[in-house]
């Protein structure tokens, strides 16, 4: 099949200066409006400005353009030879915590060198779309052949189940969540890859009887009217009946905090005061807000810190507080016309490898915002996940400029 497909191969879209143009002018407009809402945020906080959490991030905001900017010099040719080499280099990093972090929580996620902190989980979102990306735009993979995308997903689940063992489910569901959208543009078949989510989709049901035998007769159904053969199909139904079977033991395995924290997301009024404080606290913060929102510096929740996170997880409510039902639409469509343009970008490229990375960095972002969000409105369980350039946090913030960096380098090595 030729490569992109011939509906968006046309150049007159947008010329690759206008698309790169207007990718940074939507990341500089991101970064402005987190920078204001954790100006608000430590508004309260009596400390001197660069020990503020806005002050940081100002800091780590100039190291993140520098270092997205010098992505710019990095060479297709170099990302794509040096794939697996820094595959096996990020998977030390992720191994660093158990012996130079240390660990009063149990947590082992940090890397400490002194004053220096960083969180190598975040930078292997970066070596894991390169490396998927090459495996997958290799000439000699048959596609069509499941055997052939095995390999894919031990590049990862190996990262995956490390970090979720640190224990960080919030950015290991980032790992899971990147693959399939690279799998669809590689071309994988779409019931392959039914055969790869169906397992974890039992675990997920298997938490109730009904939904877990409405999710069984959907798998019968499915392997009926794909032809597959019998033999086949027994195996695969046993084996999400086992799975599905075997999720007490799964659930027990979970942190306590982690069963709290999905267990509130479907009654959250159970522990107002425990588990489910902070999405309580977040869902009145941008309720409160209305229309036009209370102003920057305004929000009741967010001063009188009654919203736990507000400058991290859960920053997203403050912008719902102090911006309004405007400001959370405004922010939205900042990430949907990145998102679009991220899709845009890796329709026109010409080599697969291009495509394939612009892709994942495109997954990597949206999903981030989708979780964020949705974590912060009782959607979904809380996580820990950040919002693309708005949240506090050096290592996510560099990483996703090192992200931007790529996809800018890659448009312009296309001309």
């Amino acid at each position: 099949m030729a490569w992109p497909p011939k509906i968006i191969r046309s150049n007159s879209l947008l010329p690759i200066f206008n698309t790169n143009l207007l990718l940074v002018l939507v990341v500089g407009l991101l970064t402005l409006i987190g920078i204001l809402t954790l100006y608000s945020a430590s508004l309260q906080i009596d400390l001197p400005f660069f020990q503020k959490v806005v002050g940081k991030q100002i800091i780590w905001a100039i190291l993140g353009i520098a270092i997205g900017a010098s992505m710019y010099f990095v060479q297709k040719k170099l990302l794509f030879d040096m794939a697996y080499l820094l595959f096996g280099a990020g998977l030390v990093l992720l191994l660093l915590p158990y012996f130079l972090g240390g660990s009063t929580t149990g947590t082992h996620r940090w890397v400490t060198l002194g004053p220096i902190h960083f969180q190598p989980s975040e930078f292997m979102k970066i070596i894991v779309v390169v490396v998927l990306a090459k495996h997958l735009s290799r000439r000699d993979l048959d596609i069509s052949n499941i055997q052939s995308i095995l390999p894919a997903l031990v590049l990862v689940f190996v990262p995956m189940l490390i970090i979720l063992e640190q224990p960080d489910l919030g950015t290991s569901m980032i790992y899971f969540a990147l693959l399939f959208p690279m799998l669809l543009w590689s071309g994988v078949r779409v019931f392959h890859i039914f055969l790869i989510t169906a397992p974890f989709i039992s675990i997920l049901t298997a938490f109730n009887f009904y939904s877990f035998f409405i999710w069984v007769v959907v798998i019968i159904l499915i392997l009926y009217f794909s032809k597959t053969r019998l033999i086949q199909a027994l195996i695969i139904t046993i084996a999400n009946l086992s799975l599905g079977f075997a999720t007490p033991v799964l659930w027990n395995r979970l942190q306590p905090y982690q069963q709290n924290r999905i267990l509130t997301l479907f009654n959250v009024e159970a522990d107002p005061q425990g588990a489910g404080y902070q999405v309580l606290q977040s869902q009145i913060a941008i309720g409160s807000g209305g229309f036009f929102g209370k102003g920057i510096g305004q929000g009741t929740q967010t001063h009188l810190k009654f919203l736990p996170e507000q400058h991290n997880d859960f920053i997203f409510s403050v912008i719902g507080e102090e911006y309004g039902f405007i400001g959370v639409m405004f922010v939205l469509a900042l990430f949907f016309v990145l998102t679009l343009i991220l899709i845009l970008i890796a329709y026109r490229q010409r080599e697969r490898f291009n495509s394939l990375v612009i892709i994942g960095i495109a997954s990597v972002l949206f999903f981030h915002v989708v979780i964020n969000v949705a974590m912060t409105i009782g959607l979904m369980p809380v996580t820990g996940l950040p919002l693309p350039f708005i949240s506090y946090g050096g290592s996510f913030l560099i990483t996703c400029y090192a992200l931007i960096g790529i996809v800018i380098s890659l448009n312009i090595e296309r001309a």
